[in-house]
């Protein structure tokens, strides 16, 4: 097999999580020492199968876009002699007590675990799960969050799995739109961290307010910026026009959603929200360590 690191942020999995704003360092590096996510020479993200013994078993090595998270291709890497695991398996004997929520893709069970939730996250890490693959799960409490279309072929499972407290989640069956699996519902919610052309304007905007208010009302956008030793220099256009002609209407919607997401202005300070060990300031505003998100002065109350 080509040559892989065991832990290694170097991958195009931890870069695309970098892009929102909730996977800070300190939850990456607790991601991390959880499942043990590598990395090959070509910075595709390999997650290591670990069983009950901490020994490997074997390794899914993913092919994808470290800025839009999209899967193109995967391989396996597989340790000779060692039964296959689930990826997470050695979690189980750490986390006695906790409810199992099994998904398919190792991804998603990295991605969940960031968050809180009562769950220890676990993954078949394939579409076809046999009983002998679930034994590990015996005597357990288990949720199964299948993904859109997997829901029937998870009760035809399970069926067959003696010993095993489960529960099959139908969240996904009853959700419209394009995700296909609940880590994608999740990070759909989350805000994206700020360009350096986003935030270099937010820094601007600082020394002088009206700023945005002009940059909307000329339709200008942001192109470049240079930083030096002083604050930095943004340059900026007028938005090309290319696009304005464009009649498909679901384009259209598109490009109208996009250019209202654009134009809703960043959070206020909330001020008496520095009173609280819980909140703290970023780009975005003040962040309500509560509520999970940002909040705009005078319209979130957390309760506190």
């Amino acid at each position: 097999m080509r040559n892989v690191e065991i832990a290694s942020f170097n991958n195009a999995f931890i870069e695309y999580l970098c892009s929102f704003i909730w996977f800070d360092p300190d939850r990456l590096m607790t991601m991390m020492q959880r499942y043990f996510i590598g990395a090959t020479e070509q910075g595709e993200p390999i997650f290591w199968h670990i069983n009950a013994e901490r020994q490997i078993t074997n390794g899914h090595v993913i092919t994808m876009s470290g800025d839009t998270g999209k899967v193109y291709d995967d391989s396996w890497y597989r340790q000779d002699g060692r039964p296959l695991c689930l990826f997470g398996e050695h979690l189980l004997r750490d986390f006695p007590d906790k409810t199992v929520a099994l998904v398919k893709d190792e991804m998603t069970a990295a991605i969940m675990s960031c968050f809180p939730t009562p769950y220890v996250w676990l993954a078949t890490g394939k579409g076809d799960v046999t009983p002998t693959d679930l034994l590990p799960l015996k005597c357990r409490a288990v949720i199964v969050f299948p993904e859109k279309g997997e829901h029937d072929k998870w009760q035809e499972t399970l069926r067959t799995v003696p010993n095993i407290h489960f529960h099959i989640s139908d969240v996904m069956e009853k959700l419209q739109g394009d995700s296909h699996d609940i880590a994608q519902v999740v990070l759909c919610q989350q805000p994206m961290r700020p360009t350096e052309e986003e935030a270099a304007l937010l820094r601007m905007e600082v020394a002088c307010p009206n700023l945005r208010q002009l940059v909307e009302a000329l339709d200008l956008e942001v192109v470049s910026v240079s930083v030096g030793e002083v604050p930095a220099n943004v340059a900026i256009q007028k938005s090309g026009t290319a696009m304005e002609n464009v009649t498909d209407p679901k384009v259209d919607g598109t490009l109208k959603t996009i250019k209202a997401t654009r134009k809703e202005p960043w959070h206020g300070r909330n001020l008496e929200c520095h009173k609280c060990g819980l909140s703290h300031e970023g780009l975005n505003g003040t962040y309500c360590g509560k509520l999970h998100q940002y909040v705009e002065y005078g319209k979130v109350d957390c309760g506190r």
